[in-house]
């Protein structure tokens, strides 16, 4: 069952079961980011649409354990603005309950008492109502915001921006992947 982006990509999910494979064709640009060869990042989105809220469920799957920081909240922000197409409400969003986790997780001395991003992300089905394929814009967007909010100018490898931007290679690149 194939599909096309707004990219001008198309890709087609041929195997759910045991056999992932993802084949794409497109005639886009090209995007330099932090992957660039296939991820954990790429292996949570085969299989899936390739959308900014599954993006964002990819980086559950591989980073979901780890405590919600400033950091995740300034990636979800960005992606969640883009999924809806403007400004976040400042209550009632995916963002709004990040920002609670990371008052939360401040207060919080004992790591495994702490909310986590797989908790966070859990709520994007019922709090993010609208949603798109993922674009080049989309990926340096949420790349610079996690890399603005990062003490170390560094990406978490396999979350936010890593999932946003493998979502978008697999939207763009002609590649097959094969697991």
């Amino acid at each position: 069952m194939g599909s096309s982006t707004k990219d001008g990509a198309s890709f087609t999910n041929i195997s759910v079961e045991e056999h992932f494979s993802v084949s794409q064709s497109t005639s886009c640009g090209q995007y330099a980011g932090p992957t660039e060869q296939i991820s954990t990042a790429a292996e949570a989105l085969v299989g899936r649409s390739t959308t900014l809220t599954e993006a964002l469920k990819a980086a559950a799957i591989n980073v979901g354990r780890k405590p919600v920081e400033t950091i995740d909240v300034a990636a979800i922000k960005e992606v969640e603005a883009r999924a809806i197409g403007g400004d976040i409400e400042s209550h009632g969003g995916v963002t709004a309950v990040a920002i609670k986790a990371v008052a939360r997780n401040q207060k919080i001395g004992k790591e495994n008492e702490k909310t986590n991003l797989r908790d966070v992300i859990a709520e994007i089905d019922v709090r993010v109502t609208r949603d798109r394929e993922v674009t080049s814009e989309d990926a340096e967007a949420v790349v610079q915001a996690e890399l603005n909010h990062s003490p170390f100018n560094n990406i978490i490898p396999g979350g936010v921006a890593e999932s946003v931007t493998a979502a978008y290679k697999l939207n763009c690149n002609p590649c097959n992947i094969s697991l």
